[in-house]
């Protein structure tokens, strides 16, 4: 399998914890591409935990799982991509970014990447608790509609969904069936999306609320459109950037 994923780490520096050992806070950003999309949560943590052991990297350890202490800032939903995430972890050692991120990319399975890392300190609140929006792409898959059909064709096909596109998310309410095990409820999502813009190849970039206060997914705004439309549209989505105060 060839190794084309991304995946980015930022780190800040901190003067660390003191307690027994310095502790070194890390704040890393990933990527994930199609290689790793369907890979979970805590499969990712053992992943990167055999690169960091793999690398000879300092990393401090759960006493539970023996894995690396994660904290993710908000994790990705399986089946997205996302060029990105972000989580933070403990080094016992102040080792040098550049080194770490060469040595631990060399490491990694193909879907994943790391482009930087930097320290953070570690006074910060948990950066889960700081989320509030997410930026993504959206993408609709015409693969089944543009079967046997021209170029002029394929084009109106775009511009139609485009359209449809642009007339739902500007409306001035978006409601969408919320289902539970016991009930279903219609909820107004527009308070939720923050902004959208279209892309030149008619992807469309959307920020949406994210975090421990208030959080809608791609998924649910996609619900809403194909319930607009009356038709299921097929998509694929890419988390560009997580917000965090």
């Amino acid at each position: 399998m060839s190794k084309n994923l991304l995946i980015y780490v930022t780190v800040w520096y901190n003067t660390g914890i003191e307690g027994d050992g310095m502790m070194y806070r890390l704040r890393v950003v990933y990527g994930k591409s199609k290689d790793a999309m369907y890979i979970s949560q805590d499969d990712t943590i053992k992943i990167f935990t055999d690169a960091f052991e793999k690398a000879m990297m300092p990393f401090v350890k759960s006493e539970v799982t023996g894995r690396i202490d994660i904290n993710f800032a908000h994790p990705l939903t399986d089946g997205y991509t996302s060029t990105g995430e972000i989580f933070d972890m403990y080094l016992s050692e102040d080792v040098d970014t550049r080194y770490l991120v060469r040595e631990v990319n060399k490491t990694l399975p193909a879907g994943f990447i790391i482009m930087s890392a930097e320290y953070v300190p570690a006074s910060e609140d948990d950066i889960n608790m700081r989320v509030y929006g997410a930026e993504y792409i959206i993408s609709l898959d015409y693969t089944e509609k543009f079967k046997d059909k021209s170029l002029r064709e394929k084009d109106e096909i775009r511009a139609f969904y485009k359209k449809k596109m642009q007339l739902y998310l500007s409306q001035p309410q978006i409601f969408i069936i919320k289902k539970s095990y016991d009930r279903m409820e219609r909820l107004d999502i527009k308070s939720q999306i923050d902004s959208f813009d279209f892309n030149i190849d008619d992807s469309i970039t959307i920020t949406l609320s994210a975090g421990p206060r208030s959080n809608i997914t791609p998924a649910a705004v996609m619900e809403g459109f194909s319930e607009y439309i009356n038709e299921i549209v097929p998509y694929d989505v890419k988390r560009k950037k997580i917000y965090y105060s």
